[in-house]
């Protein structure tokens, strides 16, 4: 069982859910439908936008945007980009699109299938509900079973039981991603040490920036890369300037893939320095901070701040080195001695 998809599940439902009266319909269609005066019959209903603003026995509709603003006798049973359920249904709600939102309260089961699924605050559902889709949010109340096969899901609301089970593209993207991540680390590791083999000069400049006026930097920096990026943007549409443009994509993308390098190197040193240890390793300090900086990427909400903020200083200190020292660079000077490995 668990093998049939569950699109052909929702399908079969769908038949075996239509109203019994399904004989007596009136029909309506177009681009823009709108029902604003009562109608006892069945509701058929078809077109880019419906709106239901007048109570109905019941609804079977399909559109773009459907919009359910009136209480609904009987069961509705509809599909359309954006599906919002704004008011009471006495009986069955089944629902496919791309985004559906559940806000009225529903008499009997609930079946919805989407790539956005939301059961917002203000909606029970008397008996079970079975919602899928990429995020699923339920900050409703479900009396009966609440059972979701998402990616995402967050829940808030209640449920006399609920029974969730993530999908199996996105637990095997996980895998993938978690390996990618860390192969990807590895590789920025030694990335790092083979940099401070074959550059130690370049790279005690850059680092040596991030420890001067750090706070100042760090702004500096994020909004660099928030115009450098437009303006590489604009660059590149021009088939005169693609060239150019594509040198300095290679040169803005260098500077942000090095950027936690230089971080890492700085923060290793300064724990250094406040537990007293004495190394004249660079590649020491260098683990010590990789390690720590890589953890705190791993703590939630603030790993992310703290990896905007170590990107943005890294990018900032790596294009002021650069500045400082470009007659260096060019040839048109002497190089200065390196800074020490132990300089504060």
């Amino acid at each position: 069982m668990n093998r049939i998809p569950y699109r052909i599940i929702y399908v079969l439902i769908l038949f075996l859910l239509l109203p019994a009266g399904v004989s007596a319909l009136v029909t309506y269609n177009g681009g823009q439908v709108t029902i604003d005066t009562p109608v006892a019959d069945d509701v058929f209903a078809s077109g880019g936008t419906v709106d239901i603003n007048a109570p109905i026995s019941s609804l079977i509709a399909a559109g773009g945007t459907i919009n359910i603003n009136a209480p609904v006798q009987g069961d509705v049973i509809v599909a359309g980009g954006q599906v919002n359920a704004n008011s009471n249904i006495s009986g069955k709600l089944v629902a496919a699109g791309g985004n559906v939102v559940l806000s009225g309260d529903v008499g009997t089961n609930v079946v919805i299938t989407g790539g956005t699924v939301e059961i917002r605050q203000e909606a029970t559902i008397d008996r079970d509900a079975l919602l899928s889709g990429g995020t699923v949010t339920n900050a409703g109340t479900v009396k009966g079973n609440l059972t979701v096969r998402a990616q995402t899901f967050t829940n808030t609301g209640t449920a006399g039981h609920l029974d969730v089970q993530m999908s199996e593209s996105q637990r095997e993207f996980s895998r993938i991603f978690s390996i990618f991540g860390a192969i990807f680390t590895i590789g920025m590791f030694i990335l790092g040490l083979i940099l401070i083999k074959l550059v130690p000069r370049g790279f005690l400049v850059v680092e040596g920036e991030v420890r001067q006026s750090a706070i100042l930097k760090t702004i500096a920096g994020f909004f660099a890369i928030i115009i450098s990026f437009f303006i590489l943007v604009l660059l590149s549409i021009s088939l005169v300037l693609l060239p150019f443009a594509l040198i300095c994509w290679m040169i803005f993308f260098i500077a942000l893939i090095l950027s936690t390098l230089f971080v890492a190197l700085a923060l290793g040193r300064l724990i250094a320095r406040w537990t007293k240890w004495e190394t004249a390793n660079v590649w020491m300090m260098f683990l010590l901070g990789f390690i720590v900086l890589n953890l705190l990427f791993l703590i939630p909400v603030a790993g992310s701040i703290i990896l905007v903020i170590s990107v943005s200083l890294g990018f900032a200190s790596f294009f002021h080195a650069m500045y400082v020292n470009w007659k260096v660079l060019t040839g048109e000077s002497t190089p200065p001695p390196p800074p020490s490995p132990t300089t504060s």
